[in-house]
């Protein structure tokens, strides 16, 4: 911590001297004493310094020893220290009362101290205070080091950081949410609970409140209006991108030079551990991708070498399994409309991945997870009493995948994709498959959030397989039957798909479709005809109706 004025008149050397004016500034700090026996010492002056004067290069009018007062108040100066008797007989009150309007200390020393005395003694105070920083700032960094090496939590970081500097400390990631905290005493859980409105409010805004270019740190005032109490945020950064934040409070004052300092090594400490988890992260990531990639590309036979994998991996495949795929939603217009930067990216993704892999591992210990682009995929073994309650089991997982990751990623919803369980291992690939091919007719229809499984696609798992196999055929078929109806409805601002969708699902009853579209049923039948004329197709007969019933399904396919 900086020295004070109120701390330099304490030496035994200032011992005589009497403050003149300027009492409510004796807390100024001060960064270094200097002579100031040259008219425009104000030009020199960088703030923070004691300035001792007799006025000597001053002239000896009134206004311009004001003048030169004036311009040490206003570069900064900690204080000034005169010497009256051989230039100046006494401080006039227009100089004193510039210090009270300043609340600049104006301090009267004896005439008989030199001033080389008192510059050496306060220059080895203020060298003795810098070195004892120093030692202090480094006990800090070397107790919050010692936290990591013997690989602390998040919680010992921020109770060591607490201890260290007698106030509540937060630590939080870049999603606003708390890592841990630590409140030494009572009186503070106030501070802590003003705190926690404020960082949701953030949270929800997407506000960053971190400092920003060459801060060091960021103070937000908890009141309106008030200066204290506040909170103080040094970030946490990791390659330039931020990753999280340390939080203190100031409850009735500033937090001082030491505290600042052992906040920012805490951010330090905490920004090696994010590296830490970044780090086996990517290397996780990498090692199930390239298992699933080796899955896909038929690399495997079903045996010990696929299985090994899998354990390796943590999950147990020995027995078959059921596939699960988790997909964000539309996650690359997300990106594009948010102007999202690839570190925020993948810190999404991250956190898509967390959220998962705590709802499947909470009903299935041996599962294996994999995060693949925006998609989580998860391999699902058979439970203790075998693969009859499964199904259900995974359906019920989804359904806490989807409200979790809507708590974990505000703006974005989840879609999932579930297949059959199969219990031989050579199965696994076909077991993937089916999980895609539900995601994917899921999302080729439009729907977002939804939880699909493979045994409720029904024809569209055929169509979509023709689709994959063959896709200028299935095209070609969607042209012959549907495509004529649209250009159709575009050119005379008509429904007929509308209208024959409503038909086959009403059971080819005009009088239920009339009904269900509020319109007569002359002009159903018209409508009907219509469609007659510009397929060739006719909507009465059973295989023309399927061919029409297949081209609206494949119509929807081929709309995403």
């Amino acid at each position: 911590m900086a020295l004070r004025v109120a701390e330099i008149l304490k030496l035994p050397i200032l011992a005589d001297a009497r403050v003149l004016a300027g009492e409510k500034g004796l807390d100024r700090e001060v960064s270094q004493v200097t002579v100031g026996e040259v008219p425009d010492i104000g030009d020199w002056l960088t703030g923070g310094e004691l300035v001792l004067s007799t006025f000597f290069a001053v002239e000896t009018t009134p206004e311009a020893q004001v003048e030169f007062t004036r311009k040490i108040v206003k570069a900064g100066a900690a204080g000034l220290l005169v010497k009256p008797g051989r230039f100046i007989e006494e401080v006039s009150p227009e100089i004193l009362e510039l210090g009270r309007k300043h609340d600049f200390p104006i301090v009267e020393v004896l005439p008989e101290v030199r001033w080389t005395h008192i510059t050496a003694e306060i220059s080895e105070q203020i060298v003795g205070e810098h070195l004892a920083l120093l030692r202090r700032s480094q006990d800090i960094h070397q107790r919050l080091l010692e936290v990591v090496i013997d690989g602390g939590s998040w919680k010992s970081i921020a109770e060591t950081t607490a201890e260290l500097i007698g106030r509540p400390v937060v630590l939080e990631n870049s999603f606003s949410e708390v890592l841990s905290e630590s409140v030494p005493a009572e009186d503070d859980s106030m501070l802590v609970a003003e705190f926690d409105e404020l960082r949701q409010a953030a949270a929800e805004s997407g506000r960053a409140r971190a400092a920003k270019g060459a801060e060091r740190y960021n103070r937000t005032p908890l009141k309106k209006k008030a200066q204290f109490p506040a909170m103080v945020t040094v970030p946490i950064i990791v390659s330039r991108d931020v990753l999280g934040y340390v939080s203190s409070f100031e409850r009735d004052s500033e937090l001082n030079e030491l505290d600042l300092t052992a906040l920012e090594s805490a951010a330090t400490v905490a920004a090696v551990e994010m590296g830490r988890e970044l780090t086996r992260i990517e290397a996780e990531t990498r090692l199930r991708g390239d298992f699933v990639d080796d899955l896909l590309a038929d690399e495997f036979d079903g045996g010990p070498t696929m299985l090994q994998r899998a354990s390796f991996l943590g999950g147990d495949l020995t027995n078959g399994c059921l596939c699960l795929i988790a997909d964000i939603d539309s996650f690359g217009e997300y990106v594009r409309d948010k102007n999202l930067t690839e570190p925020e990216v993948q810190q999404i993704k991250n956190r898509f991945f967390s959220g998962v892999k705590q709802e499947i591992l909470s009903h299935h210990q041996h599962a294996l997870l994999t995060p693949k682009s925006d998609n989580v995929i998860a391999f699902l073994p058979p439970l203790k009493d075998g693969d009859a309650k499964l199904m259900s089991i995974a359906r019920s997982t989804a359904l806490r995948i989807r409200q979790s990751c809507a708590e974990l990623l505000p703006g974005l919803t989840v879609s999932i994709g579930i297949g059959r369980f199969h219990g031989d291992p050579l199965e696994t690939r076909r077991a993937y498959r089916e999980a895609q091919s539900a995601l994917q007719v899921s999302q080729r229809l439009g729907e977002t959030g939804a939880i699909a499984s493979f045994d409720d696609m029904g024809i569209y798992k055929l169509l979509l397989g023709a689709l994959e196999e063959d896709p200028e055929e299935v095209r070609n078929f969607y042209q012959e039957t549907i495509a004529r109806i649209e250009d159709y409805d575009k050119q005379h601002n008509t429904d007929l798909v509308g209208t024959l969708d409503a038909y086959l699902a009403n059971n080819r009853s005009v009088a239920a479709t009339a009904e269900a579209l509020f319109t007569h049923r002359h002009t159903i039948r018209y409508r009907l005809g219509r469609i007659n004329d510009l397929t060739g197709l006719d909507v009465h007969r059973s295989e023309d109706q399927e061919k029409l019933g297949f081209g609206l399904k494949v119509m929807r396919l081929l709309r995403r």
